[in-house]
């Protein structure tokens, strides 16, 4: 019955003009991965959930790629980022701070993870930190998603969806 519903869904949600598909494969790393391609190049992306480490908890992850998969230094920044999570935290924090505190009327806790909790982040071009690339976080108590602008390392932006 489930693959049923899925060719269903899949036919719905089809890109009946051709100018885009998607494939599903497996990956050592990554897992299950779907590629969504697009007759435009700079419009594909690779997408993919991994689990966090010593966690049940998921993250949603998207980078360019290539045709074939992600490229080594995209899945060793995938690495980096989640070995290291209070690291990743404290890039976003100066930007999360005073929107945190507007949304909920509290300040920011000490430790992040009584607030906030990844729900997802972009890999930059090349899997390079210096690049362009989001990571989001889910904000209970704000009934809101927080996603930082990284650019050059640092957060530059946040946006507040929700």
């Amino acid at each position: 019955m489930a693959s049923i519903l899925k060719k269903i869904f899949n036919v719905l949600n089809a890109d009946l003009t051709g100018r885009s598909w998607h494939k599903e494969v497996v990956h050592p790393y990554f897992q299950s991965l779907i590629y969504f391609g697009h007759k435009d190049p700079t419009k594909c992306y690779w997408e993919a959930e991994l689990t966090i480490p010593g966690s049940q908890d998921r993250v949603g992850v998207t980078m360019q790629g290539t045709s074939q998969g992600p490229t080594a230094a995209e899945e060793a920044f995938c690495r980096s980022v989640l070995a290291d999570l209070d690291r990743l935290f404290q890039i976003c924090r100066p930007a999360f701070e005073p929107e945190f505190s507007s949304w909920t009327k509290q300040p920011l806790p000490s430790e992040w993870r009584a607030a906030f909790k990844l729900d997802g982040f972009s890999v930059p071009s090349g899997g390079e930190p210096i690049e362009k690339w989001e990571v989001t976080y889910l904000v209970e108590s704000a009934g809101h998603s927080f996603t930082a602008l990284i650019e050059s390392g640092k957060a530059q932006g946040v946006q507040v969806d929700g």
